[in-house]
């Protein structure tokens, strides 16, 4: 574009006017004259300087301000050939870089002064020889000096943070390692080796440039002036105040070529840290500072046994008081073999595990171990994530074995089958891939109790639908709706699946069974509420039952489950009307689903041809039951109950839920979270606690931080839920509860509040001299004298409430759910002085209003959202 100095433009403007002058006063204007040239253009300005983006300071942050800090890191080069290099950058949660890190401490102890909030760490990947997976050797194995000890000695794997850092200001720095990773084999040559300090513990150092390298970075920790974050490493007494997410960055490289890893080039990623965090949400180990399997790997490795004696053999396993470093010549350290061991907890064999006083024998797991893929499968985040199954060896599966000893072959077989074992290269002989996943398929005998007790049919059960046994059959229900016929009569209606295929009914004048192959069925279940305790729409559920579709289809229904059956119509659906009920016109929230049976009298669907899995006619038992998923729909006209918690929550840590390593409850057919109130609702009670969902989940969940035992069912007097070891924060309540539900921030269930049933914790008499007293609550009176009265119930036949005693003991409905963590005196009298009961008679209790959202509300000076997302 032509640029028009500002000088010529004034000309012509003065030129026109003085025209314009003369034509009004000498009247016609002349010739128009030639055009003048134009001027020359103007030169361009010069390009203004890029301006700075916003870069937060750490080093002015107060520590409120470094505790709500998110960080996010990336490496962005690595050079090696003596002390390793990295060039790396730091951002917070929203891309913003964060400069100011470079914080140090130099205690009284030490000879140099060490970064007070970064980490870094660096290992190779040596690949496994004679059938032996690959595996990482820290070159970190040498101390750090100090005044007492100045001289570098071999040492287990930590971590550098005595070497130098530049900030470049800009979010990005650069550290050099204190540590020269080419002399770390001289080192560990040079030392004079005594006792446990055994040489060959720590691998072989040399550093080797052409195998996959890892580097690691930590950035995070403690803010500047808490903890002992102090120039001199002194406590502050300020107390500590870590960052709300550190920063966890890698980069695998060869450093012959300076390249990262290629598809060619040895990895070992076989798991992520987003598997971990579905239970998890959090580690807490290690003051919070490392988030990420691929550090846990790099200083995990089976260097960890430097150092450590053998473990002292007892008759059931170790002496726990000696420590459990070191087993059958391996380090227990090593993360395949912690983390296997660990997770296997109390299912172990051998017992007395301790390893830097973590207990593995006493640690709960909440599915079935053999489900392997929960955190291993193949992927492009995790490459190697089938190695559980194509490169079996002696350590990693032999710490869930632990029964096995790999060199007298104990616990393995003989001499012709398994035996001795000194190396990893037989594995395969036996154990191929298909075989070890068929071994690992979560198929379970059922806790005898289940039989005895009237639970279930089924011995079996196979709860992860996607991995069955061959053979198998994969049952779904597919409800296609519910409602009520002219006389208010439920009608559902569906169909079954076999493997995603529509499986019509056999014909019940010539069959005994729905289909072949099979017993059992499930049941068409109801729930809804009606009128208590002055409340014309109770927000929960108070009114249940049920009609078993084989009884309905073989015309052998009687009573409340009495109904008929129609169908299939073209698409395979039939309609079953439940005719023994009547729903009563005051009913709210009205549902129904499918599912839901487990009754040994009313048996679970069962597949009873499959061959490994045989039936007995006579007992009931055996087959293989595959606990189809229940469904469930609200009736038309009318509002499903407020949305509290989702089965996928439930199944991030469960993957099958109810069904569990070595027992199930309600044999798994009870499998959806949200329809567990239609059973356990706030009128439930047993054992002088409630059953009401609210009250029971969140007690058993935080069974080993309350204060009293939570002994509800408990299998013994020793064995209550306070021995759950529940994997996630506790105050994540969204680990379990939908946004806005347990704080009542969205609007159904902020408008649930004024409606919201009190819970019933005692009815009736409690004998404290039963030899079942152990699952008794403190709380009520155990002299088989006392008598709290009965509770309500409901009347499917007549659609009758009967009210319960005025004497029943209940707990107020925002307190029972928050007592059930909160249990401490201090909090029940907190609750009580604000409007709140706690194992107060009914009468009692109903005439008194909770005041919980003057200060609990969202904005308030305790939000419930706010306190308990801390995730700290």
């Amino acid at each position: 574009m032509r640029r028009i100095p500002l000088k010529i433009m004034g000309g012509a403007i003065a030129t026109a006017f003085v025209a314009l002058m003369l034509i009004g006063c000498r009247g016609a204007a002349g010739q128009n004259g030639a055009n003048g040239t134009n001027g020359t253009n103007g030169n361009d300005g010069s390009n203004g300087q890029n301006g700075t983006g916003p870069v937060i300071n750490a080093a002015v942050l107060t520590s409120a301000e470094w505790g709500g800090l998110t960080l996010k890191g990336t490496v962005l080069s690595v050079t090696t050939g003596g002390a390793p290099s990295v060039t790396f950058k730091v951002t917070d949660g929203h891309d913003v870089p964060v400069a100011g890190l470079g914080w140090t401490s130099k205690a009284s102890s030490a000879l140099l002064p060490s970064l007070s909030n970064m980490y870094f760490s660096i290992a190779k990947l040596v690949p496994g020889t004679n059938g032996s997976p690959s595996k990482w050797v820290s070159y970190m194995a040498t101390s750090t000096p100090t005044v007492a000890a100045p001289t570098v000695i071999p040492a287990r794997p930590s971590v550098d943070n005595t070497g130098t850092l530049v900030d470049n200001k800009d979010g990005t720095y650069k550290y050099t390692f204190y540590r020269d990773i080419t002399q770390a084999k001289a080192i560990l040559d040079a030392y004079t080796y005594t006792g446990n300090n055994i040489k060959d513990d720590l691998g072989d150092l040399t550093y080797a440039p052409t195998l996959t390298h890892r580097i690691a970075v930590r950035v995070g920790g403690a803010a500047r002036g808490t903890g002992t974050n102090t120039p001199d490493g002194t406590n502050s007494g300020v107390p500590s105040v870590s960052v709300k997410f550190p920063a966890n960055m890698f980069y695998d490289f060869i450093p012959a070529t300076g390249q990262p890893v290629s598809a060619t080039n040895e990895q070992r990623v076989i798991t992520s840290v987003d598997k971990c965090f579905t239970c998890h949400t959090k580690f807490e180990f290690h003051g919070e500072s490392f988030q990420d399997t691929k550090f846990c790997v790099v200083c995990h490795t089976d260097q960890r046994k430097y150092g450590r004696a053998e473990a002292t053999v007892t008759s059931t396993g170790y002496d726990q008081a000696a420590g459990t470093y070191k087993i059958q010549g391996h380090a227990i350290g090593e993360f395949p073999v912690y983390i296997h061991r660990l997770h296997m907890g109390e299912e172990l064999t051998k017992t007395g595990y301790n390893y830097a006083n973590v207990l593995f024998n006493e640690v709960t797991y909440p599915q079935d171990q053999r489900n392997c893929v929960k955190c291993h499968s193949a992927s492009a985040a995790t490459p190697q994530g089938d190695n559980w199954s194509t490169k079996p060896n002696r350590f990693a599966c032999g710490a869930c074995h632990d029964q096995v000893d790999w060199a007298t072959g104990t616990g393995h077989g003989d001499l012709n089958e398994g035996g001795p074992q000194l190396s990893d290269q037989n594995c395969v002989n036996c154990h191929d891939a298909a075989a070890i996943k068929t071994y690992h398929i979560p198929v379970s005998p059922l806790n005898p109790a289940f039989a005895t007790g009237g639970y279930t049919n089924g011995s079996y059960l196979a709860a992860y639908a996607d991995n069955l046994p061959a053979g198998a059959v994969k049952v779904t229900y597919d409800l296609k709706s519910v409602a009520l016929d002219a006389t208010r009569h439920p009608m559902f209606t569906f169909r079954f699946l076999q493997n995603g295929q529509r499986a019509d009914f056999n014909d019940p004048a010539s069959k005994t069974a729905i289909w072949d192959g099979y017993v059992g069925s499930p049941s068409v279940y109801m729930s809804f509420a009606v009128p208590q305790d002055g409340n014309p729409t109770p927000a929960d559920k108070n009114a249940n039952f049920g009609a078993y579709i084989k009884k309905v289809w073989n015309h052998t229904a009687t009573g409340i489950g009495a109904g008929t059956l129609s169908g299939p119509d073209g698409s395979g659906y039939y309609t079953l009307t439940m005719t023994g009920v009547t729903i009563p016109a005051s009913a709210t929230m009205v549902t129904g689903g499918i599912g839901y049976t487990y009754n040994k009298y009313s048996q679970p669907l069962t597949q009873t041809s499959l061959a490994g899995y045989p039936y007995n006619t006579t007992t009931m038992l055996g087959g293989l039951s595959v606990p189809a998923p229940n469904v469930w729909k609200v009736f038309p006209g009318q509002t499903a109950r407020r949305t509290i918690v989702s089965t996928q929550k439930c199944n991030d840590c469960h993957s099958a839920l109810g069904v569990f390593t070595a027992s199930a409850y309600h044999a798994g057919e009870r499998n959806n979270a949200e329809s567990c109130h239609f059973c356990h609702n706030p009128n439930q009670t047993s054992s002088g606690w409630s059953a009401n969902a609210s009250s029971f989940i969140h007690a058993i969940h935080g069974g080993s931080k309350r204060t009293v035992t939570f002994n509800w069912h408990a299998a013994s007097a020793e064995d209550t839920f306070a021995k759950v070891t529940y994997p996630g924060l506790l105050n994540n309540c969204e680990a379990c509860h939908v946004p806005g539900s347990y704080d009542f921030g969205n609007s159904a269930n902020a408008n649930a509040v004024p409606n919201l049933m009190y819970s019933t914790v005692g009815k009736g008499k409690y004998n404290g001299s039963s030899p079942t007293a152990y699952t008794l609550s403190p709380y009520v009176v155990k002299d088989n004298v006392m008598d709290y009265g009965i509770g309500a119930s409901y009347n499917a036949a007549t659609g009758v409430l009967t009210p319960a005693a005025s004497t029943t003991l209940v707990n107020s409905p925002i307190a029972a759910a928050c007592v059930s963590c909160h249990d401490g005196d201090l909090a029940i009298a907190h609750m009580r002085g604000n409007g709140g009961s706690f194992y107060e008679p009914r009468a009692t209790a109903l005439a008194k209003t909770e005041q919980c959202f003057l200060c609990h509300s969202s904005g308030k000076v305790a939000d419930v959202k706010v306190v308990h997302m801390t995730f700290k």
